[in-house]
């Protein structure tokens, strides 16, 4: 018989992950190739920018710094007339600094191209960014995920025409999408449902009123009379343990609520909604429609995306992506 292991027993050892690697389908480890591959290759466009623009300050300010030198020095422009003995005159002009123009020129091109690398760094930065998330959260997804749950959805290659313009409507419905979802989870409920909660609280508060008063009423019709009466706070010493104060508290909530219950009613009809109510009882099934759609969308987008990639142009994908959608769904030519 044999022994269990530390791999046995540990699924975040070498031995568990080499297995887990393996265990997945060849289409989704090739599509978690290829995603490491673009961050990579992000990562190496920003360095490369990076080091561009470190040359290109370098030289903007060695060129600065040499043309307020030469400024500082350069001696006064001095006209003065000189003659030969043919009897010709003309005016000649002496010291200044006469590259100045060329050189002022210069550094403002310098200035310029410095710009616009660091224009390109910031996107290629941002790039880079939003593909070493989908990356990681890819894998972390796959990580955290039961190999029978890592299921391949294959879908048809076709070409696109217009991949940025056919991926604009797709993000913009995912972006409603979000923003009707997060709107229906803090929407408040209607006025009807308010009054409702109002009545079962009532209900509950009421409930718990009765069941300690039938409770302690039976110490009226107790031979030693009424034995609870220290609860009643009539006598001395109550309040001194930190339970009679806790339930002495409840108790005089209870009776508030149950005494304010009109007025309670009366500012619930009288309060404005703020935005639009959505019962409770809707609220789940639109959630869950709006999942499915964002599901279908998000799979529809990185159809596009790996269309357009099949084409030679690789586009980005958002940082936020489904990973699930992303490291599952290969082109049905790539099947194997």
């Amino acid at each position: 018989m044999a022994l269990a292991t530390l791999d046995d027993r540990t699924p975040t050892t070498a031995k568990a992950i080499e297995a887990h690697y393996w265990a997945l389908d060849p289409r989704i480890r090739a599509k978690r190739a290829a995603l490491d591959a673009q961050r990579e290759g992000h990562h190496a466009i920003v360095d490369a920018l990076r080091l561009k623009l470190h040359a290109l300050r370098e030289e903007l300010v060695t060129k600065r710094r040499r043309l307020s030198d030469a400024i500082a020095n350069a001696r006064p422009e001095l006209s003065h007339g000189e003659s030969d003995p043919r009897g010709a005159a003309a005016t000649v002009t002496t010291g200044g600094f006469p590259q100045r123009p060329v050189r002022e020129q210069e550094v403002a091109r310098l200035a310029e191209n410095l710009q616009r690398a660091e224009a390109a760094y910031q996107a290629a930065e941002e790039r880079w960014a939003a593909s070493a998330r989908v990356a990681q959260n890819c894998q972390e997804w796959l990580a955290a995920t039961p190999i029978d749950r890592v299921v391949v959805v294959v879908v048809p290659f076709t070409r696109v025409a217009d991949p940025h313009g056919e991926l604009v409507p797709i993000r913009e419905r995912l972006r409603a999408i979000a923003t009707e979802t997060q709107a229906i989870e803090v929407a408040p409920v209607g006025r009807e449902e308010a009054l409702a909660r109002l009545d079962a609280q009532r209900k509950r508060v009421a409930e718990r009123v009765a069941a300690r008063r039938a409770e302690r009423v039976r110490g009226f019709f107790s031979p030693r009379g009424i034995s609870d009466i220290a609860r009643l706070g009539l006598t001395e010493g109550y309040g001194s343990v930190g339970r009679e104060v806790e339930a002495a508290i409840e108790e005089a909530a209870d009776e508030r609520f149950l005494a304010d219950v009109g007025e309670w009613r009366s500012a619930i009809k009288a309060a404005p909604i703020a935005g639009q109510p959505v019962p409770l009882a809707e609220r789940v099934p639109r959630v869950a429609q709006l999942a499915r759609d964002r599901t279908e969308l998000e799979r529809q987008e990185e159809r596009v995306v790996m269309c357009a990639e099949r084409d030679g142009l690789q586009l980005d994908r958002r940082e936020d992506a489904d990973p699930a959608i992303v490291v599952c769904t290969v082109l049905a030519d790539a099947a194997a």
